[in-house]
């Protein structure tokens, strides 16, 4: 189970704000509780196992206990809520930037909340927020992934044993970061996600408000959104769902 003495003697900055529990529903909804009842900004809820953790449009994100990180931040941006809905974006140019300056692991963006691995899934991350406060929910296989998904784990990539401790260090210090410059460092990091962004000259199919499309990704615009060339015409694209490569 997770370590809270060698997560203190890493970062106490850290050990002060981190709420561990043995199982928990959900990280995020316990997260969102907290932060109704006022707790502060940088408040961590982390889990050893979840029963009823979630992805975008309800997808369940399974995790055997112990073997992954399951946490929700409280973030209260000192910025427009207009640009809360880049969070999750930030908060995958985070993870990207730790896996691969901490383990030299080469990972990407799936827009718009995942991180992939050599093409598998390894982490997600899921963003709720009423008025006050964000919650970033990230779901990060460590030791080992679901069986039978496409998906990874930095074990299996690193080929040793990675700290979980480490690991939190590593992304949270580096989301939070990152989750600060939504509204006027946006543009920096825009270029960033676009040299991280795995869809990136990729043949695909995804639903955008109910229509079906296919496509060839261009990359990311300066919004944040999906470039696709549809049928010669490049688009933009804020949300898209089911998003497949073909």
């Amino acid at each position: 189970m997770f370590d809270l003495g060698e997560l203190h003697r890493l970062a106490p900055r850290w050990s002060r704000l981190v709420h561990h529990y043995e199982q928990l529903e959900s990280t995020n909804d316990t997260a969102r509780d907290l932060a109704v009842q006022g707790a502060d900004h940088g408040t961590v809820v982390l889990a050893d196992l979840q029963h009823s953790g979630r992805g975008r449009r309800g997808a369940v994100w399974a995790s055997a206990p112990g073997e992954g990180l399951l946490f929700s931040l409280i973030l209260r941006p000192d910025y427009s809520r207009r640009y809360w809905s880049r969070l999750a974006l930030a908060a995958g140019l985070g993870m990207v930037d730790s896996l691969r300056s901490a383990w030299g692991i080469e990972a990407s963006i799936k827009w718009p909340n995942d991180v992939y691995i050599q093409g598998r899934k390894c982490a997600g991350i899921l963003v709720e927020s009423q008025d006050g406060f964000a919650v970033v929910g990230i779901g990060l296989n460590v030791s080992s992934s679901p069986e039978g998904g496409d998906s990874t784990s930095l074990h299996e990539q690193v080929g040793v044993e990675v700290s979980r401790e480490e690991v939190l260090v590593s992304v949270l210090d580096a989301v939070l970061q990152e989750s600060k410059g939504c509204a006027d460092q946006f543009a920096s990091q825009v270029v960033r996600m676009r040299s991280y962004c795995w869809l990136t000259g990729k043949d695909v199919s995804f639903v955008s408000n109910g229509e079906k499309i296919h496509g060839h990704v261009t990359g990311i615009g300066n919004e944040g959104d999906l470039m696709v060339r549809v049928a010669g015409v490049e688009r933009s694209y804020q949300q898209a769902e089911l998003i497949r490569v073909v």
